[in-house]
């Protein structure tokens, strides 16, 4: 889960069990520790023997930030002394930084985890846990609250997790042993993780790997006791949420995105008596994650959304990020908002059944994040590409909500391809656009200074490698696509466009109409020699 990869080297290293109370540490780590013939360590009983005193009254005479500092001190000891422990961490171990980066460093860390109301259940007398004892309202809002501030310090430090309901004491350590060799389909899930960090406080969790959508009923709100799910009939991928649910399925394609559409969901929603406090689920490829996004931000004035995007596309980019809205006959999401998801879910298996085309046209939007800081995204593995591209988006986003600025770098290569799009009469998948559109962006920076021959040929190279067209469709309208670049949203004063530069990539004005007629023409020039591989997912993740 956690986007850096572990330093961890030798061959059996530490196992460090974290999760919510009630989560099940203690009993897995004595079952697993039977299993893998480890020694088992619990740090409360290291700290209470360092302390002099218990866990309860190191809250109550030196407070939190002396308790996580002794926290600490008993992980690193462990670590150093029993470098293949098996580790009750405790509920609170990810909240310091310091323990987080000795988790990544030198142990591997599993996330245990159940719904509140299974935690609840497991609890026993409160006042054993200080930090459920103390405070207002019922233990399960002390709980729901602890799971709203360390979500996402689980998910940054754990490198798998195991979902425990309905599990017997001795599968759950079965599961955790599992974790140390997953295998795709496996019920527990290996993930690398993201997160969108947002001002005023709010951010929320991007999951990506082979499984993860075994983590669906844990990201939902806990208040939330209905969750719709939006979706389309292709799409074919079944989710759980743990809640409640109804099905909602839309057109195919891009005809989806329409106002009449929000309006026939809308009051489906209502009929069905979806509330404010309910959830929105969205599974499928960008098509579904911008209406279901905009359906979430308009009714009852917003309800939280959860994404599960199906498309290398989604994955990388429409999902992420809060964007979302439906067209116009007059152009692409001319009518939509921003409504930020609780949680994006990227699961990779979901991938395996894409049609080629449907692959390789996401492979045109992860070709722009090349240019945005990816560098050689071509030499990683599938699982790591995603990832990187959601880290690019996801920075991005927190700098930049609501395109105020630097935001605008995300729609490299989008203003001929919305323009092909918006023109209609190609037959052109959106990553498929995009890829053009990159190249024709490179001949128009090179014609305005901005860039040189070498790098115009970069992106001709990083579209070829993935399997991509770099030329206008046969029969194209270029005087047509001119006229509808000046319809795109982020045009602000005639033309603009998302340049390559000395800079990096930045928004620029284009005044002169014969400089995007001269683009066009040299997007036609052979593109240079470059291997493409027959199979554009050669070499990822199986």
């Amino acid at each position: 889960m956690a986007a850096e990869a572990s330093s961890v080297t030798q061959e059996q290293p530490p196992i460090v069990l974290v999760g919510l109370p009630g989560s099940g540490k203690s009993a897995t780590a004595h079952h697993l520790g039977a299993r893998l013939g480890r020694q088992v360590f619990q740090l409360d009983p290291l700290i209470e023997s360092r302390a002099g005193m218990s866990i309860a009254e190191v809250f109550q005479t030196d407070g939190e930030e002396r308790f996580r500092e002794l926290e600490t001190d008993a992980l690193e000891w462990v670590l150093t002394t029993e470098p293949t422990a098996i580790i009750d961490g405790g509920g609170g171990l990810v909240v310091r930084p310091a323990n987080r980066l000795l988790l990544r460093r030198r142990a591997v860390t599993v996330w245990l985890d159940a719904t509140d109301d299974v935690l609840l259940d497991r609890l026993g007398p409160a006042e054993d846990r200080p930090l459920l004892a103390n405070g207002s309202g019922s233990v399960g809002d002390r709980l729901a609250s602890l799971r709203s501030e360390r979500l996402g310090h689980y998910s940054s430090a754990a490198d798998a997790i195991v979902i425990t309901a309905g599990l017997t004491e001795e599968q759950v350590a079965e599961q955790v042993e599992e974790a140390l060799h997953t295998s795709p389909g496996s019920a527990v899930t290996r993930m690398m993780s993201e997160r969108v960090e947002l001002g005023d406080g709010r951010s929320y969790p991007v999951h990506i790997g082979r499984g993860v959508l075994t983590a669906l009923s844990q990201v939902i709100p806990s208040e939330a006791g209905r969750v719709a799910v939006i979706t389309q009939e292709p799409v074919g991928v079944a989710v759980d949420t743990g809640r409640e649910q109804k099905t909602f399925i839309v057109e195919d394609g891009e005809a989806a995105k329409r106002l009449d559409v929000v309006a026939d969901l809308t009051s489906e929603l209502a009929r069905w008596g979806l509330t404010r406090r309910d959830a929105i689920v969205s599974v499928g490829g960008g098509v579904v994650s911008d209406l279901a996004g905009f359906v979430a931000s308009v009714y009852h004035r917003g309800v939280p959304v959860i994404h599960v995007p199906t498309t290398l596309l989604g994955q990388i980019d429409a999902a992420i990020g809060g964007k979302c809205g439906v067209n116009l006959p007059e152009g692409k999401n001319l009518v939509g908002s921003f409504w930020q998801p609780a949680a994006v879910l990227c699961d990779i298996d979901t991938l395996d059944s894409l049609p080629p085309r449907e692959f390789r046209s996401g492979m045109g939007e992860l070709a722009k994040y090349h240019f945005l800081g990816g560098g050689q995204l071509d030499r990683l593995d599938l699982v790591k590409r995603v990832a990187s591209a959601v880290r690019i988006k996801a920075d991005v986003v927190g700098g930049d909500e609501r395109e105020g600025g630097r935001r605008a770098i995300l729609n490299y290569g989008h203003t001929l391809a919305h323009a092909l799009e918006t023109a209609g009469q190609y037959d052109l998948r959106h990553g498929e656009a995009v890829g053009i559109g990159l190249v024709y962006a490179a001949e128009l920076a090179r014609l305005l200074g901005r860039i040189d021959a070498a790098r115009v040929d970069e992106h001709r190279r990083v579209v070829a490698a993935y399997g991509l067209d770099a030329g206008l469709p046969e029969g194209a309208d270029v005087d047509e696509l001119i006229e509808l670049f000046g319809r795109d949203k982020k045009a602000v004063d005639g033309v603009t466009f998302v340049l390559d530069g000395p800079r990096g990539v930045e928004s620029v004005a284009i005044e002169h109409r014969q400089l995007l007629v001269e683009a066009f023409a040299a997007l036609a020039d052979p593109s240079p020699s470059v291997e493409i591989p027959s199979d554009p997912s050669a070499g990822d993740e199986a």
